[in-house]
């Protein structure tokens, strides 16, 4: 436990530390060292990060179970903005000597991808998601607009990425977290455009609701000025069938039928409610 305590003071002052740094924390004898640390590695809890001829140390996971907010993924995190961070303030963070090798470890254990002069860090990649969909939210909403405010799954998938790829190369830079990625930034979306994802669409709420109900009331006022006022509501529905069938707000035939469907459940929602 006492070794517990002190690693942890020690992370979460220093990210990386040397083999002296432990060798003077706990007072030990030169010839102890290499086997202190072959302990506490083989233990989990420290990880050996070589570089050249010497051995770097950083937090590992058996110790980062007792760590509450210490070691690289929290320190990286706590030190991202937007979910990136500079070089020259990844140097400061690491504050070793070989810089250069430690970074290339952080890189090949999943901690950072490299975006070549800054870095994403792996711990923050939702908040770099929801930093991406601020800025194509505004195209993203303008392919909606331009489709009745709805658009099937795939096609959402292919406009997000068509957004992110005219204005970042951060998808063929990260190819390792490219997926992660675009999955962050789609669930920004939903939340900043009030989108709702179905298994087969995705539609703007609000405004598909708007257009919705106005091509329902549109039928229904085609309807009542053709016909004589019907006995019962399903009179109402049986003439309007050509109607629905006439909807047409896509070249994708699945899209008019999804609109289709959603407008003949409206109609039949305010001729039963009497809404008119």
């Amino acid at each position: 436990m006492n070794i517990t305590r002190e690693l942890t003071n020690l992370f979460g002052q220093r990210l990386v530390v040397t083999g002296e740094t432990l060798r003077s924390r706990f007072s030990l004898a030169i010839d102890d060292i290499d086997f202190f640390v072959d302990e506490l590695a083989d233990r989990n809890y420290v990880r050996r990060i070589t570089a050249g001829k010497r051995d770097y140390y950083t937090i590992g996971p058996a110790l980062k179970e007792h760590a509450d907010d210490v070691g690289l993924d929290a320190r990286l995190e706590a030190e991202a903005s937007n979910g990136k961070i500079a070089h020259s303030d990844l140097e400061s963070v690491i504050d070793v000597a070989a810089t250069s090798d430690v970074i290339r470890y952080l890189d090949r254990e999943g901690y950072i991808v490299d975006l070549d002069g800054e870095y994403l860090v792996e711990e923050s990649i939702d908040e770099y998601g929801r930093y991406l969909a601020d800025r194509v939210a505004d195209t993203v909403e303008e392919e909606f607009a331009d489709s009745s405010h709805v658009l099937r799954s795939e096609e959402f998938d292919q406009v997000v990425e068509n957004a992110i790829d005219n204005r970042f190369d951060v998808l063929s830079s990260a190819r390792s977290v490219r997926t992660e990625i675009l999955e962050s930034v789609e669930t920004a979306l939903l939340d900043r455009l009030g989108l709702e994802q179905g298994p087969e669409m995705v539609v703007a709420a609000e405004p598909f609701d708007a257009v919705v109900d106005n091509q329902a009331r549109r039928i229904l006022e085609n309807v009542r000025a053709e016909y004589d006022v019907f006995a019962s509501p399903s009179e109402f529905l049986d003439r309007a069938e050509d109607d629905f069938d006439a909807v047409h707000v896509a070249s994708d035939e699945r899209v008019n039928e999804y609109v289709r469907n959603a407008v003949e459940e409206r109609y039949e929602a305010i001729v039963n409610e009497k809404e008119f």
